[in-house]
């Protein structure tokens, strides 16, 4: 059937089915059990071993019941008691007496595991097994109409059968029990629509495979019909009705009903245009049950040797995988949680999201379809697969649930070699659109899904080669160049997360090369969140190391890996050619930068003594973005005003058409040295130079600086009666060095303090001015392989209370982590977070800094004020505590233990299982080259 536009057709087709709509049957949902975390009904409940066993008592449903403190909480597989730990629950309800002419079906959304339910001491049919999964009975015929009934529900955590344990409950994440999803009554007519399976393509073609239950006595009289109307997602006719005039009656019979539409607006994770449909079972003019569905008109194809497209355009799919967890209530979530988990992952610039290990709540998918994200969804199957005759079962459960989500791309049949190949055609079956199916680490279907290849293994893969695994004692992994064909590469888990290691660390190099592949579809990383749940006595518990492997925490606390992605991941690019000429790449698929919106700022940074940290807008503006189509390059010229002397950066922030930041680029205008409290005009007084047998002092006014005679270092500082700890530098990192001479003279008001040394350190100058500033000009040597090379000076962890400076913030860098900053004035107190192991307060206080301006330390003895003179350079503060060595992995770095160190060279870190080596150019060791220089001051006090 033609689209129809005619408002005055539409209308009069609308009036002649109204009577008959308004005696239609809707499906009603009465929930037994509460629909999320936050909104729990009280069931009776009693756990058979582990803690507050053996005694009846009352628990919320949904929720897990180890969570909450019975039984046993475990990660990874069940142990001990657990093999035998069972959940027992009782509910009572009341059926409504105008039920008894219905059909009821008792719905559960998610049990784990093996659950077997009685309705009124019957038992309602057989025991489901798979913890992921929807599934229903229809308990008709076991209710009691318009009295009490007594559910009864009895779960096994670890399964009967065997290969739903190792798919399941041998497996990289926390293996709960309980009904963690919700339960319903579904009540629908004795005659009416089971279920539609929809194909809505990108050229308008629609068909829907509506599967309906005729199969009564009551079918003597008229024919049964079909009949469907497509509405915009508010509810408005875009269509008249179309359908199928003569249905065969029986029990889940399927019909097939088609139409096509004049351009649609299509489905996109850009541009997620959704409509509904809605279906009516019909018996002459009588309309017996009506059903809606949203879906999206969109085409997904798998190109071999070229890439995916989504409605005939190439797309890369930038996403992360996800677990389905909250720290407080395991895998029983909400919306709120998932929303925040879009908005997370959106706000990394990601338009993907693969759903490992197991498929999501529904209602997660829903919000894809929203929200606009691409996914991967996923039967569970970690390492292991279900045996065939499970698998079919839980295959047509996942994809019944699963199938009209236009935000679906992909199904993932298991994982890692949790691969059963006699199911791969099954999710066809079911699947009108035939979406293509992956095997998540395994090149199949045109679509090499490596995971963890090393940066040079990676390169071949983007040219295409595929990447093939063997089995045995020793784990072989190889590329398999004499296969002919070329794979899409799209890795669907890459840089494994592991505390501050992995995600972005490694990235830009990644996707700098992946780029330039004509075979890319995409890249998953590893993982979205800390897999953390809360114990008993409040302690997070991220089972070792084998859990903390997030870009952000478990509530979702972002660490500097966000930040990371989102400025490399941003669909558009922004560099600056001179002070007012932008040039804009657009990496979208259907967005032009046109959509977006640009804002423009003149920002003066707040000075060291402002009494808040951040900056003042001068001047700002919203010129018009040019039109920029997907995959081009253009260019901007912003109007600034002419005195521009004053400001101290320009800033350009890029948002999308739905008005979500993509990141925001700052460049300084001038060199931006203190000078302006460096070279002040206010004295301390003369500077008077002294020695003694010990030490050369230097004193201005109250301020006297010590150099030890001995060792050439610095001794101590004192302001007035305070003491300044900091002392023994600059020390150079490389080798230790011996003092030859140490001198002292007066120059132009200043007094210069002068060593030779031999071996690390080569020569150090100390000038101290009447202003009170101190200069130390130093130079070092450094070759060879290195993790870091620079000067360190020592001052006590436990007298540093907090930080501010003017620099490339708030978070530290690695040497392949150093996107993700802003140059700003930032400020942080200390604080003890070791990434994804402890605290989770973020931004973390140690750690390597860059393009530091100055730094403000505030000490229990004063304020300090360090000021490199070399932007190259890296500021340390304070030495960032690790893991313990048992759970570090490859994510270990070495650097120098002080108080601060000014570091030409710093580490890369690692992920969980590789070393930085393997991620690339910006991974390899530092090589000292001979001898570097460099220059700090200090100023000590207010």
């Amino acid at each position: 059937m033609v689209f129809v536009s005619q408002r005055l057709l539409l209308a009069h087709v609308i009036n002649v089915f109204l009577a008959a709509y308004c005696s239609a049957q809707h499906t009603e949902q009465v929930y037994l059990s509460g629909t999320d975390k936050d909104h729990t009904v009280d069931w009776q409940f009693q756990c058979t071993s582990g803690a507050r066993s053996g005694e009846w008592t009352t628990i919320p449903v949904p929720s897990h019941w180890d969570v909450l403190g019975f039984g046993s909480l475990n990660y990874k597989k069940d142990i001990g008691s657990a093999l035998e730990e069972r959940g027992l629950y009782k509910h009572t309800f009341e059926a409504a007496k105008d039920w008894e002419d219905e059909r009821v079906l008792l719905v559960f959304e998610g049990v784990m595991t093996d659950t077997t339910v009685k309705l009124n001491g019957q038992t309602v049919g057989p025991t489901h097994q798979g913890g992921f999964y929807r599934f229903q009975y229809d308990v008709s015929d076991f209710l009691k109409f318009g009295e009490k009934n007594l559910l009864e529900v009895d779960v096994a955590k670890h399964s009967a059968n065997e290969s739903v344990n190792k798919a399941e409950r041998t497996a990289d994440f926390w293996v709960f029990g309980g009904i963690y999803r919700p339960v319903y009554l579904k009540i629908v007519p004795n005659q009416f629509i089971e279920r539609v399976a929809i194909d809505a393509q990108a050229n308008g073609e629609f068909s829907a495979e509506v599967f309906s239950s005729t199969n009564t006595s009551k079918n003597i009289g008229p024919k049964f019909s079909i009949e469907a109307q497509v509405k915009t997602i508010d509810g408005e006719p875009v269509s008249t009705p179309f359908g199928v005039e003569t249905i065969t009656p029986g029990s889940n019979s399927s019909t097939t009903v088609a139409a096509k539409f004049d351009s649609p607006q299509l489905w996109s994770a850009e541009k997620p245009n959704l409509y509904q449909v809605e279906f009516r079972l019909k018996r002459g003019s009588e309309v017996l049950h009506s059903t809606t569905e949203r879906f999206g008109f969109r085409t997904v194809e798998v190109r071999a040797d070229d890439g995916i497209y989504v409605n005939g355009q190439k797309v890369v799919l930038k996403g992360v995988n996800r677990h389905s967890t909250w720290p407080d209530s395991g895998r029983c979530l909400s919306e709120a949680v998932h929303r925040l988990d879009i908005e997370t992952i959106q706000g990394m610039n990601m338009n993907a999201v693969r759903m490992s290990h197991y498929p999501p709540d529904p209602q997660f998918l829903d919000l894809c379809d929203e929200l606009g994200l691409y996914v991967l969804d996923e039967l569970a199957g970690w390492h292991w697969h279900y045996d065939t005759q499970i698998g079919s079962q839980l295959v047509k459960e996942l994809v019944t649930r699963d199938v009209n989500h236009p935000a679906v791309l992909f199904w993932d049949n298991g994982n890692e070699g949790g691969f059963n190949y006699s199911l791969d055609e099954q999710f066809g079956w079911y699947d009108p659109q035939h979406r293509t199916v992956l095997h998540p680490w395994e090149a199949f279907n045109h679509v090499n899904t490596a995971h963890y290849l090393e940066f040079d293994r990676a390169e071949v893969a983007s040219k295409g080669v595929p990447t093939r695994h063997g089995t045995g004692e020793v784990y072989q992994e190889w590329e398999d160049v004499n296969d002919p064909n070329k794979y899409i590469y799209m890795p669907t888990e890459m840089l494994h997360g592991l505390y501050d290691g992995g995600s972005g660390a490694g990235l830009e190099a990644y996707w700098e090369m992946m780029r330039q592949s004509p075979v890319l579809g995409g890249a998953f990383l590893w993982v979205l969140f800390d897999e953390g749940i809360k114990r008993a006595d409040g302690t997070i518990d991220c089972a070792g190391n084998q859990a903390p492997d997030g870009i952000v925490g478990p509530y979702r606390e972002r660490e500097a890996s966000f930040y990371t992605i989102q400025e490399i991941w941003s669909p558009v690019q922004v560099s600056l050619s001179d002070k007012s000429s932008l040039e804009i790449k657009n990496e979208y698929s259907f967005t032009d930068v046109s959509e977006c919106k640009l804002t423009w700022q003149l920002r003066k940074f707040s000075q060291l003594d402002d009494p808040e940290a951040g900056y003042e807008v001068l001047a700002e503006g919203e010129p018009a973005l040019p039109s920029i189509a997907p995959g081009k390059k253009g260019t901007l010229q912003l109007d600034l005003p002419n005195d521009q002397h004053s400001a101290d950066c320009l800033a350009v922030r890029i948002d999308n058409p739905q008005g979500r930041e993509l990141w925001t680029w700052v460049w300084p205008l001038s060199d931006l040295p203190p000078k302006a409290f460096m070279e002040n005009d206010n004295r301390l007084g003369s500077v008077v130079i002294s020695s003694t047998e010990k030490e050369i002092s230097a004193v201005v006014g109250d301020l006297q600086v010590a150099i030890d005679k001995q060792s050439g270092m610095l001794e101590g500082v004192r302001r007035g009666d305070q003491k300044y700890s900091l002392s023994n530098g600059p020390e150079a990192t490389t080798v230790p060095s011996s003092l030859i001479s140490l001198n002292h003279r007066m120059e132009n008001e200043v007094a210069l303090i002068e060593g030779e040394f031999s071996g690390g350190l080569r020569s150090v100058t100390w000038a101290i001015h009447p202003s009170g500033w101190i200069d130390c000009t130093y130079a070092y040597q450094a070759k060879g392989e290195s993790d870091y090379f620079g000067v360190t000076f020592d001052y006590p962890a436990e007298f540093v209370q907090g930080k501010k400076w003017l620099g490339n913030g708030p978070f530290r860098v690695w040497k392949n982590r150093r996107r993700g900053g802003t140059l700003g004035v930032w400020e942080n107190e200390q604080n003890e977070t070791i990434t994804g192991y402890s605290e989770w307060d973020y931004p973390e206080f140690a750690g390597c800094f860059s393009d530091v301006h100055w730094m403000r330390l505030q000490t229990s003895e004063g304020p300090i004020t360090v000021v490199p003179h070399d932007r190259e350079s890296y500021l340390q503060v304070l030495l960032p505590e690790q893991p313990p060595e048992d759970f570090v992995g490859k994510t270990k770095f070495e650097l120098p233990q002080c108080g601060i160190a000014l570091l030409d060279a710093i580490p890369a870190v690692g992920s969980k299982f590789k070393t930085p080596e393997t991620t690339g150019p910006r991974g390899q060791p530092n090589v000292g080259k001979g001898i570097y220089e460099g220059k700090v001051s200090f100023y000590f006090g207010e």
